[in-house]
């Protein structure tokens, strides 16, 4: 795999997936010349976001970022391999978390689980009780609240930001070559990131309340993938003869789909 001047890093549902013609559009592009280097990054544990790949069709993507960052993966051939992640933590006791929030009203556990992420179903006004729970039994731990009712639990300083940041690392990238695309509060830690990001035109609106003083930030009208190109091309990472180099001068697309922009 060589090394990327850029990286792409997309949120899978109603992000990189719900559009199938401008997902298909998107996907021919990453083949052309200059093309960033494609991750994905979602709320899904491993197993089902290759199931959703599969279903959309999806054979690109170099590295796989799950569990809302709890987990980090590349590619190796048709398969994916874990990397190691997140860092050792002291302080990451899911099984003491647990019996910390079991008395907490309106909260309800799902069934999946990883050894990094625990997950329950709770109304936003419940949060608030769960701090306090996990406080007063002296537990430091991420709390991502997404979808209106999604409630994940990670250890401290993991999310899909810091998730992406290691990968940046990982792959030599400044930041600001760095873009990241997303659609729920979940996103909205790698969304928060230096490089440019965008929020496609289906987000949810907590999503968009809380990124309307983000200068990075550009909200695409357009939905899912179709939004994606939107941002690409607002942040002229794309245009109208290909991908644009790291300076911003235009690329040809040599040897590769001559399918219309």
């Amino acid at each position: 795999m060589s090394a990327p001047t850029r990286l792409l890093v997309c949120d899978l549902d109603g992000t990189l997936v719900g559009n199938d013609a401008a997902l298909a559009w998107l996907l021919d592009a990453l083949t052309w010349d200059g093309a960033p280097m494609l991750a994905f990054a979602t709320g899904r544990q491993h197993d089902s976001a290759c199931a959703l790949l599969e279903r959309a069709n999806v054979r690109a993507g170099a590295y796989l970022i799950a569990g809302v960052g709890s987990e980090i993966y590349e590619r190796d051939g048709d398969a994916w391999r874990a990397l190691p992640w997140p860092p050792a933590s002291s302080t990451w006791d899911a099984e003491r978390i647990r019996t910390s929030l079991a008395d907490v009203p309106e909260l309800h556990p799902q069934a999946v689980h990883s050894p990094h992420k625990i997950s329950y179903v709770a109304h936003p006004r419940t949060l608030a009780r769960v701090r306090d729970a996990l406080e007063g039994s002296g537990i430091t731990a991420t709390l991502v609240h997404s979808h209106d009712e999604l409630l994940d639990i990670l250890p401290p300083g993991v999310d899909k930001g810091s998730a992406v940041r290691h990968l940046a690392e990982r792959l030599g990238l400044r930041l600001d070559a760095v873009m990241t695309c997303g659609d729920t509060e979940n996103d909205l830690a790698m969304l928060a990131l230096p490089g440019p990001a965008v929020i496609v035109g289906n987000a949810h609106p907590r999503l968009r309340a809380a990124a309307v003083r983000m200068r990075n930030v550009y909200i695409a009208r357009a939905e899912a993938a179709a939004g994606i190109r939107e941002g690409l091309e607002r942040f002229g990472w794309l245009t109208t003869l290909g991908w644009s180099a790291l300076d911003g001068t235009p690329r040809s697309r040599r040897g590769t789909s001559s399918r219309s922009l």
